[in-house]
Protein backbone atom coordinates (compact mmCIF):
# COMPACT_ATOMS: atom_id res chain seq x y z
CA UNK A 1 0.00 0.00 0.00
CA UNK A 2 1.39 3.33 -1.02
CA UNK A 3 1.75 6.52 0.74
CA UNK A 4 -0.97 8.53 -1.85
CA UNK A 5 -4.42 8.76 -1.97
CA UNK A 6 -5.53 10.77 -4.42
CA UNK A 7 -8.90 12.42 -4.40
CA UNK A 8 -10.38 11.88 -8.18
CA UNK A 9 -13.44 13.19 -7.07
CA UNK A 10 -12.53 16.68 -5.59
CA UNK A 11 -10.15 17.05 -8.79
CA UNK A 12 -13.65 16.29 -11.06
CA UNK A 13 -15.36 18.87 -9.14
CA UNK A 14 -12.86 21.26 -9.63
CA UNK A 15 -12.69 21.00 -13.47
CA UNK A 16 -16.17 20.18 -14.33
CA UNK A 17 -18.51 22.13 -12.31
CA UNK A 18 -17.05 25.34 -10.04
CA UNK A 19 -15.01 26.05 -13.00
CA UNK A 20 -17.57 24.25 -15.86
CA UNK A 21 -14.58 23.13 -17.84
CA UNK A 22 -17.44 20.97 -19.88
CA UNK A 23 -18.32 24.48 -21.12
CA UNK A 24 -15.07 24.46 -23.43
CA UNK A 25 -14.58 21.27 -24.53
CA UNK A 26 -15.77 19.56 -27.42
CA UNK A 27 -15.50 22.68 -28.88
CA UNK A 28 -12.68 25.06 -30.68
CA UNK A 29 -9.95 25.13 -30.12
CA UNK A 30 -10.21 21.91 -27.84
CA UNK A 31 -12.63 19.60 -30.44
CA UNK A 32 -10.46 16.37 -29.90
CA UNK A 33 -11.29 16.34 -25.99
CA UNK A 34 -14.58 16.32 -25.33
CA UNK A 35 -15.65 16.21 -21.53
CA UNK A 36 -15.72 12.53 -21.40
CA UNK A 37 -12.41 12.13 -22.96
CA UNK A 38 -11.56 15.00 -20.01
CA UNK A 39 -13.01 12.96 -17.32
CA UNK A 40 -11.05 9.52 -19.29
CA UNK A 41 -7.99 11.32 -19.32
CA UNK A 42 -7.99 12.86 -15.43
CA UNK A 43 -9.25 8.98 -14.72
CA UNK A 44 -6.55 7.46 -16.41
CA UNK A 45 -3.39 9.88 -14.87
CA UNK A 46 -5.46 9.29 -11.33
CA UNK A 47 -4.64 5.33 -11.76
CA UNK A 48 -1.44 5.75 -13.21
CA UNK A 49 -0.10 7.72 -10.30
CA UNK A 50 -2.07 6.17 -7.22
CA UNK A 51 -0.88 2.27 -8.68
CA UNK A 52 2.19 3.02 -10.71
CA UNK A 53 4.48 5.97 -9.93
CA UNK A 54 3.44 6.30 -6.02
CA UNK A 55 4.72 2.91 -5.55
CA UNK A 56 8.72 4.09 -5.52
CA UNK A 57 8.56 7.55 -3.73
CA UNK A 58 9.47 5.93 -0.24
CA UNK A 59 12.42 3.56 -1.94
CA UNK A 60 13.25 6.61 -3.92
CA UNK A 61 13.46 8.72 -1.32
CA UNK A 62 15.82 6.81 1.03
CA UNK A 63 17.80 5.45 -1.88
CA UNK A 64 18.39 9.08 -3.66
CA UNK A 65 20.07 9.16 -7.07
CA UNK A 66 24.09 8.75 -6.77
CA UNK A 67 26.87 10.91 -8.78
CA UNK A 68 30.14 9.24 -9.03
CA UNK A 69 31.89 12.15 -10.30
CA UNK A 70 35.01 10.06 -11.46
CA UNK A 71 32.94 8.56 -13.98
CA UNK A 72 30.79 11.64 -14.54
CA UNK A 73 27.69 8.81 -13.89
CA UNK A 74 24.98 8.89 -12.12
CA UNK A 75 23.47 5.53 -10.66
CA UNK A 76 19.30 6.18 -10.50
CA UNK A 77 17.08 4.15 -7.84
CA UNK A 78 15.43 1.58 -10.22
CA UNK A 79 12.19 2.00 -8.50
CA UNK A 80 12.05 5.41 -9.68
CA UNK A 81 13.47 4.46 -12.98
CA UNK A 82 10.38 2.23 -13.54
CA UNK A 83 7.63 4.69 -12.30
CA UNK A 84 9.55 7.70 -14.76
CA UNK A 85 9.86 5.30 -17.30
CA UNK A 86 5.87 4.33 -16.74
CA UNK A 87 5.26 8.25 -16.96
CA UNK A 88 6.90 9.14 -19.61
CA UNK A 89 5.21 5.94 -21.58
CA UNK A 90 2.18 6.72 -21.51
CA UNK A 91 2.78 9.96 -22.99
CA UNK A 92 -0.09 11.92 -20.68
CA UNK A 93 2.96 14.35 -20.62
CA UNK A 94 2.10 15.81 -24.43
CA UNK A 95 -1.21 17.80 -22.94
CA UNK A 96 1.58 20.22 -22.11
CA UNK A 97 3.07 20.64 -25.31
CA UNK A 98 2.16 22.49 -28.56
CA UNK A 99 0.28 20.56 -31.39
CA UNK A 100 3.71 21.38 -33.70
CA UNK A 101 5.85 19.73 -31.16
CA UNK A 102 3.49 16.65 -31.06
CA UNK A 103 1.47 17.61 -28.12
CA UNK A 104 -2.26 17.50 -27.97
CA UNK A 105 -4.37 20.51 -27.39
CA UNK A 106 -6.01 20.13 -23.94
CA UNK A 107 -6.83 23.47 -21.79
CA UNK A 108 -4.49 24.49 -19.18
CA UNK A 109 -6.72 23.26 -16.26
CA UNK A 110 -6.75 19.81 -17.07
CA UNK A 111 -2.92 19.76 -17.15
CA UNK A 112 -3.05 21.48 -13.51
CA UNK A 113 -5.74 19.36 -12.43
CA UNK A 114 -3.87 15.94 -13.67
CA UNK A 115 -0.53 17.36 -12.60
CA UNK A 116 -2.31 17.15 -8.72
CA UNK A 117 -2.13 13.59 -9.16
CA UNK A 118 1.38 13.51 -10.54
CA UNK A 119 2.62 16.14 -7.83
CA UNK A 120 0.82 14.00 -4.93
CA UNK A 121 1.84 10.82 -6.03
CA UNK A 122 5.74 11.40 -6.75
CA UNK A 123 6.60 14.90 -7.04
CA UNK A 124 10.43 14.26 -8.57
CA UNK A 125 8.65 12.25 -11.56
CA UNK A 126 6.70 15.88 -12.52
CA UNK A 127 10.42 17.30 -12.05
CA UNK A 128 12.47 15.04 -13.63
CA UNK A 129 9.77 14.57 -16.91
CA UNK A 130 9.57 18.63 -17.30
CA UNK A 131 11.90 18.56 -20.46
CA UNK A 132 8.93 18.76 -22.85
CA UNK A 133 7.50 21.03 -20.93
CA UNK A 134 10.24 23.12 -21.03
CA UNK A 135 10.78 22.73 -24.92
CA UNK A 136 7.03 24.87 -25.07
CA UNK A 137 8.59 27.73 -23.47
CA UNK A 138 11.46 27.62 -26.43
CA UNK A 139 9.00 26.85 -28.79
CA UNK A 140 6.92 29.50 -27.93
CA UNK A 141 9.33 32.03 -26.53
CA UNK A 142 12.13 31.76 -29.41
CA UNK A 143 12.77 33.62 -32.32
CA UNK A 144 13.90 31.75 -34.92
CA UNK A 145 13.90 28.48 -36.77
CA UNK A 146 16.96 27.24 -34.82
CA UNK A 147 14.84 28.02 -31.58
CA UNK A 148 11.76 25.39 -32.73
CA UNK A 149 14.28 22.70 -34.46
CA UNK A 150 16.00 22.76 -30.30
CA UNK A 151 12.28 22.59 -28.61
CA UNK A 152 11.34 19.44 -31.28
CA UNK A 153 14.79 17.68 -30.08
CA UNK A 154 13.93 18.32 -26.34
CA UNK A 155 10.91 16.77 -26.71
CA UNK A 156 12.04 13.90 -28.78
CA UNK A 157 15.42 13.30 -26.72
CA UNK A 158 15.51 9.80 -24.82
CA UNK A 159 13.76 10.21 -21.78
CA UNK A 160 16.95 7.76 -20.00
CA UNK A 161 18.91 10.59 -21.47
CA UNK A 162 16.95 13.34 -20.36
CA UNK A 163 16.76 12.30 -16.78
CA UNK A 164 20.14 11.99 -16.51
CA UNK A 165 20.64 15.33 -17.90
CA UNK A 166 18.33 16.86 -15.46
CA UNK A 167 19.88 15.58 -12.15
CA UNK A 168 23.15 16.47 -13.36
CA UNK A 169 22.35 19.55 -15.28
CA UNK A 170 25.20 18.68 -18.16
CA UNK A 171 25.55 15.69 -20.36
CA UNK A 172 26.69 12.55 -18.48
CA UNK A 173 26.31 8.82 -19.02
CA UNK A 174 23.67 7.17 -16.75
CA UNK A 175 24.52 3.94 -15.51
CA UNK A 176 21.43 1.78 -17.17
Amino acid sequence: MSHYKSNLRDVEFNLFELFGRDEILGKAPFDEVDTDTARSIVGEIERLSREDLAASFVDADRNPPVYDPATHSVTMNESFKASYDAWMASEWWRLQIPEELGGQKAPASLVWGSAEFVLGANPPIWMFACGPAFARVVFENGTSDRDRKIAQHMVDIDPHESRTRFFLGHRANSTP
